[in-house]
């Protein structure tokens, strides 16, 4: 299969992951048509994410329950492999009861299904804050922006397909490191560099202090057949179905120089 990744930066454009989200800026100073990264997105990223032997994760979902002997209500989000179609998970501490009297409900009562309330201290507004998303005018609606995650490719260490929440980041390669993985042949890497993946954010009572972040997820020598949706056993939670990607298969028929014909038609 043709590498999309080659011929972009053969033409003279430049790409990076910044946030965890594809960056492109073409040598014909003109932007990218939006409808063309969403489609050619994910191809890419896996292209460049091969070439270095690392993994990503793309956010599929989330759930609100209470877990374990002790009945902790928070919040589970969902990931999958950009690579292996592997379900990883983290776990957040959240509030699931209203914090004032309304007209239908009192304090303590339940929230509606769904619905959750964090903290400025909390591990998930330090999440937040790194992917670099706005947050909502209220921290009470964050419920209604979750879905602004899937535009975020992120990674972290974990265990057991369960992520230390004080691990997980936003994927970040620079430009010289995207142009290096492709094109290895032809740059002569600084010894010692690493992508900021291996920076990480203090841990907190979520993340076990003598847990040092491995930062981006090698690639499984388990093919992705060997992966499935792994039901996680705690009250308040739910997979969500998904298939892993062929790494061998572009996700439309179109030939590479047809979909640079579109790249480059705006």
């Amino acid at each position: 299969m043709e590498c999309l990744a080659t011929k972009l930066l053969s033409r003279g454009d430049t790409m990076s992951i910044e946030l965890g989200q594809l960056a492109i800026q073409p040598a014909s100073g003109k932007p990218v048509p939006p409808e063309w990264i969403s489609t050619n997105r994910a191809r890419i990223c896996r292209e460049v994410l091969m070439s270095v032997g690392l993994d990503a994760f793309e956010y599929v979902g989330y759930s609100t329950g209470h877990y374990g002997k002790t009945r902790s209500s928070g919040i589970t989000l969902q990931f999958v492999s950009m690579l292996s179609g592997q379900s990883v998970y983290a776990v957040f501490n959240a509030d699931l009861t209203r914090q004032r009297n309304t007209a239908t409900a009192k304090a303590g009562a339940l929230l509606p299904k769904g619905q959750f309330r964090i903290g400025k201290r909390s591990s998930f507004y330090k999440f937040w804050i790194a992917t670099g998303l706005p947050f909502p005018r209220r921290l009470a609606a964050m419920h209604d922006y979750m879905g602004k995650l899937r535009s975020v490719l992120v990674t972290g260490s974990a265990t057991d397909d369960r992520f230390k929440v004080g691990s997980l980041v936003p994927v970040s390669l620079t430009a010289e490191q995207f142009r290096a993985a492709v094109f290895p042949d032809n740059i002569r890497t600084i010894s010692g560099q690493a992508p900021d993946n291996s920076r990480t954010k203090v841990p907190d009572k979520e993340m076990p202090t003598d847990h040092e972040p491995q930062g981006l997820q090698p690639i499984s020598t388990t093919g992705a057949s060997n992966y499935g949706n792994k039901v996680i056993r705690e009250e308040g939670y739910k997979t969500f179905p998904y298939t892993p990607i062929d790494t061998h298969k572009p996700p439309q028929d179109q030939s590479v120089d047809e979909w640079l014909e579109a790249y480059s038609s705006t």
